[in-house]
């Protein structure tokens, strides 16, 4: 039998060498973005070059200039007497050294879904704007002065019809399609810019809405449809109660009952009252309304707000089953569309969809990215903005899951990750717990939910990368409960579950003593290190042999100036650089000082040096690279927290000043809706969790 075979394999070949056969063609796979069709609604003027997550880009049809492109397109805008809205979602870094954004398709995704996918922000960029979608390459960097670093993508760039920049808003991190669309309106007014028009839908699309409104207004005899159009302006505006009042005259005037209902669901979302809103969406999405595909949308998002994301993706599936065509129907099924990560591709599940008004700050004057505008906040007011925030991010099976952060080529950490998030959420949310009163209910349901999630070993891939920060955040997460809870059956409760942790942490250490994320290195290290401190001080059983060799990993990383190297022993470097270790120097040196393996002098440069390249921290907090040297935005809040971790072991005199300057940084970098965030990988629950816990450390 096996002669036979082997004859029949030689016959084959012999066949196959006489009469070669036509190679066959293996098309190129298909990105699952690339099927979304996002804003296509607007006219874009394109030099063609896309990009998509974890691919190469796909090639220019034919070799484009850019700067021609812009100039065409500055033509226009001179002979319309208006300006160019250009799209920057990629940006060429060939300055340096490395990328500042590796997955700025991702953000691209999000903006296209929800800011150019907003049919008010179709319609004001195809009227009001010449638009124009264009990466940012060396020679358009260097013409407008619009440098990487300073310069992040996705970014949105005014320039008049002169080719003089007139605004530009880069760095987008909040997605809300209302502040983007007042922000547009704003620079047009400006600019000076005011298109003529001639009737109320014509003003309207041009972005006066307020002339429009009082044409509206003026009208004697006003139908349903003039209410209709009339509370739509009303909310472009934000003058909400009166859009409800126009519904209501609407409504008396027999408008379409699913007009009204999809529009007073919006007017409800936007007000934050989500719950209020879901009968009148469910009203409108089994109307025959031609909104009945948005209302649907609305009641998706507005049913991951209130917790039901098995809810929110069942109608988002619907809307983009029954409405493929639609604006909203692209937008849901951006959001049930898989990416190379295993998650969605859209905005909502990630968080970075936002619906309900942002404040009023955030709605004045020309900013330059996105975060907050509405001066200085006191700790009350970052601390319940960012507590409400976390408890609206979780998730039905209690875990706080939004972060993408992955190595490909795929996502088996993932779960490792999410564990170590909701460990962080919760420990947030149980410390502000009894700062808000009114919030206590929905605050323990939320840490008993949480605590079956990152208990569940079910969760997690063992053996994998960042299982070492699951167990470190868990280990923080019992600890703070023993101390906030008090003793009982809950302190032996939480003790027990440390040292389950404990026993899991010890497998996971090297025989180096480092611990590791990817590969051996300091920070992981100091950051376990820490934790298992911390777990030791509440109580748990924490073996000697385990500090002591993560304390031998410690000194091994750091070199004579006090630098700690990136990853792995010094071995033969004398000096490193104080800049690229500024973030980690603190967390490692107060593990040291704890572990009896250095001094308080040590630590103080460690905090001074910290302090001493917080700009140059900040500068690529919100990137996702590593972007200045071995800076990178995923190290940010990493870096704060553990740092405000350690100050407690200064002398009582200088601590003060430490916390201001935390507490500074705090009120200085969240988002206008209230969230903190870095890499967009990691997420917002993340980001305003640690911020939060960042935000204790200060109020001890």
């Amino acid at each position: 039998m096996r002669m036979r075979c082997v004859a029949i394999v030689l016959l084959a070949s012999i066949l196959c060498a006489q009469e070669p056969a036509t190679p066959a063609v293996v098309a190129a796979p298909v990105h699952p973005a690339s099927t979304l069709g996002l804003g296509d609604e607007i006219p874009w003027r394109t030099d063609g070059q896309e990009f998509y997550d974890h691919a190469d880009a796909a090639p220019n049809a034919a070799a484009i200039d850019r700067n021609a492109l812009l100039a065409a397109a500055c033509a226009e805008a001179k002979q319309r007497g208006t300006l160019v809205l250009w799209y920057v979602h990629r940006i060429q870094e060939q300055t340096l050294t490395g990328n500042q954004m590796y997955r700025a398709p991702v953000l691209d995704v999000y903006a296209r879904q929800v800011l150019f996918g907003d049919p008010d922000v179709a319609e004001l960029c195809t009227h009001a704007f010449v638009p124009l979608r264009s990466v940012l390459d060396q020679e358009l960097s260097d013409k407008y002065g619009l440098k990487p670093l300073a310069f992040v993508e996705p970014a949105v760039v005014f320039l008049g019809g002169d080719g003089k920049v007139v605004h530009f808003v880069e760095r987008i991190r909040t997605f809300h399609a209302p502040w983007f669309l007042s922000l547009c309106g704003r620079v047009l007014e400006h600019a000076g810019v005011k298109l003529a028009g001639r009737t109320v839908d014509e003003l309207r699309q041009r972005g006066r809405w307020r002339d429009a409104l009082a044409m509206a207004l003026k009208a004697e005899q006003k139908s349903a449809t003039d209410w209709l159009a009339i509370a739509r302006l009303q909310r472009l505006l934000r003058d909400h109660d009166q859009a409800v009042q126009s519904l209501e005259r609407a409504a008396a005037a027999k408008a379409d009952a699913g007009d009204v209902a999809a529009e007073a669901g919006l007017l409800r979302s936007l007000r934050g009252e989500p719950l209020a809103a879901q009968p009148l969406l469910e009203a409108a999405w089994r109307s025959s309304s031609a909104r009945a595909a948005e209302a649907g949308y609305w009641h998706a998002l507005n049913s991951l707000r209130l917790g039901d994301e098995v809810g929110a993706m069942r109608r988002f599936t619907l809307v983009a089953q029954k409405f493929p065509g639609t604006p909203f129907g692209k937008r849901a099924r951006a959001n049930t569309t898989l990416g190379p990560d295993d998650r969605p591709l859209g905005a909502a599940f990630t968080g970075f969809e936002s619906m309900a008004e942002l404040p009023e700050a955030a709605y004045a004057g020309l900013p330059k990215d996105t975060t907050w505008q509405g001066g200085v906040r006191d700790k009350a007011a970052i601390a319940r903005a960012g507590v409400l925030f976390l408890l609206a991010q979780q998730r039905d099976d209690g875990g706080f899951t939004d972060s993408r952060y992955a190595y490909w080529p795929d996502s088996e950490i993932t779960p490792n990750v999410w564990v170590a998030i909701t460990a962080i959420a919760c420990t947030a949310l149980l410390e502000h717990r009894a700062a808000h009163p009114d919030l206590q209910s929905r605050i323990d349901t939320a840490l008993a939910r949480g605590e079956i999630y990152m208990l569940d070993e079910k969760r997690m891939n063992r053996g994998l990368n960042e299982d070492c920060y699951s167990d470190a955040y868990r280990l923080v997460y019992f600890a703070r409960r023993v101390t906030v809870d008090g003793g009982g059956g809950t302190k032996a409760f939480a003790v027990a579950r440390m040292n389950e942790i404990v026993q899991a942490a010890a497998k996971r250490q090297q025989a180096s003593g480092f611990f590791a994320h990817e590969y051996e290195n300091a920070f992981a290290t100091g950051a376990v290190a820490q934790s298992l401190l911390t777990a030791k001080a509440a109580g748990a059983a924490v073996p000697s042999e385990v500090t002591d060799k993560a304390a031998v990993a410690l000194l091994s990383a750091r070199t004579k100036n006090g630098a700690y190297v990136y990853s792995g022993a010094a071995e033969a470097r004398t000096t490193g650089s104080l800049k690229d270790a500024a973030g980690r120097m603190p967390v490692c040196e107060g593990a040291l000082l704890q572990l009896g393996r250095s001094d308080v002098d040590k630590l103080r440069f460690a905090l001074q040096n910290f302090w001493d390249h917080m700009q140059r921290l900040e500068t690529v907090r919100r990137n996702d690279f590593h972007s200045d040297g071995e800076l990178a935005g995923f190290f940010f809040f990493h870096s704060l927290f553990h740092a405000s971790e350690v100050v407690r072991l200064l002398p009582a005199e200088e601590q003060s000043a430490h916390w201001q300057r935390f507490l500074t940084v705090l009120q200085t970098v969240p988002e206008c809706d209230g969230s903190f965030l870095d890499s967009h990988e990691l997420g917002r629950s993340y980001g305003t969790a640690m911020a939060l816990l960042t935000l204790t450390n200060c109020s001890r």
